[in-house]
């Protein structure tokens, strides 16, 4: 019998953003019903995230060799009644099936400074145990500084709930992407 990850119930990701000055710390963590490679294969798809996240509007590949790539992002930061534009070119580094590792690198994107001063971030996998299915722990941890600071309008708190909300929609977009690709394939089970 083959049940499809839809199925099976998945507890909502949860998402907290802390911000220090300048600077927002992010940690989400999601537990989903899928297959460890397709959890991997969506996390790694950057030439393709602009179809599944919110708020990007390219995403592209500059340069690869071996478990290194550049890969350089464009789409804007939603902030109340403005959005801010996002581009950031990233230096990233994969361990297949277990982590996924990106720090800005130096550079303009498209002719154009970068709005973030500094990003680093990671996606961890886990492949546990769902339902007598495998599944994946996804952890996400990142921490970065925006070039120029928030207007003053937009206040500490305020920014603060701006920066989670837009975190959260992106994560919770993960993870249906996931879910998404996962249906229609045979969940791996586990023997009892």
């Amino acid at each position: 019998m083959v049940v499809s990850s839809s199925s099976i119930a998945q507890p909502s990701p949860t998402v907290a953003v802390e911000r220090e000055g300048d600077t927002f710390y992010v940690r989400a963590r999601a537990t989903v019903a899928v297959d460890p490679r397709v959890a991997w294969d969506t996390i790694t798809d950057y030439e393709h995230m602009r179809d599944f996240l919110p708020n990007i509007e390219r995403s592209r590949v500059i340069a690869h060799s071996g478990p290194r790539m550049t890969v350089e992002h464009i789409g804007q930061f939603p902030l109340f009644f403005f959005d801010v534009p996002v581009r950031v070119r990233l230096g990233i580094v994969q361990q297949p099936f277990e982590r996924v590792v990106a720090r800005s690198e130096p550079g303009e994107v498209d002719g154009a400074p970068q709005t973030l001063r500094s990003f680093m971030g990671s996606y961890d996998l886990a492949v546990i145990t769902i339902e007598r299915r495998a599944g994946v722990r996804l952890e996400y941890e990142s921490q970065f500084e925006l070039a120029e600071p928030l207007p003053p309008i937009v206040g500490d708190l305020f920014g603060t709930a701006m920066v989670t909300k837009t975190v959260r929609l992106q994560f919770e977009a993960m993870v249906r992407e996931m879910v998404r690709r996962q249906a229609g394939r045979a969940s791996i089970e586990k023997s009892q």
